[in-house]
């Protein structure tokens, strides 16, 4: 089964309002949702192997900027990673409330098969 940990990366851009955040069942949402497009090799599963990615999103939902921020370096690492890249795409877009946007627009997820 594979395991997922997500961390909001702090915006600069908005300052946030007092007790808006992201619910649990949105971070919950998301990360299934992600999960489910997440096709990975049955040998990768065991790995022990993680990615981080960095991630960009419109208010809508939609992504617009998906990249790695670490993987291991190895050809089972970058498999993982560029299947965790795309699965982001083809997942999205997202749903997030509107009013935490500040929170969610810049997301920083670590995937582990």
């Amino acid at each position: 089964m594979m395991a997922m940990a997500l961390i909001f990366a702090a915006v600069a851009a908005q300052a946030p309002a007092p007790n808006q955040r992201v619910s649990q069942a949105e971070i919950e949402r998301f990360v299934w949702q992600v999960k489910s497009c997440w096709n990975i090799l049955p040998d990768d599963i065991n790995s022990g192997l993680s990615v981080t990615l960095l991630i960009d999103l419109n208010r809508d939902g939609s992504v617009t900027g998906n990249e790695i921020g670490e993987a291991v370096e190895s050809a089972a690492g970058l498999r993982i990673a560029r299947a965790a890249v795309r699965a982001v795409e083809q997942c999205a877009p997202y749903t997030f409330s509107a009013e935490t946007y500040h929170e969610w627009k810049h997301l920083e997820l670590e995937l582990r098969p």
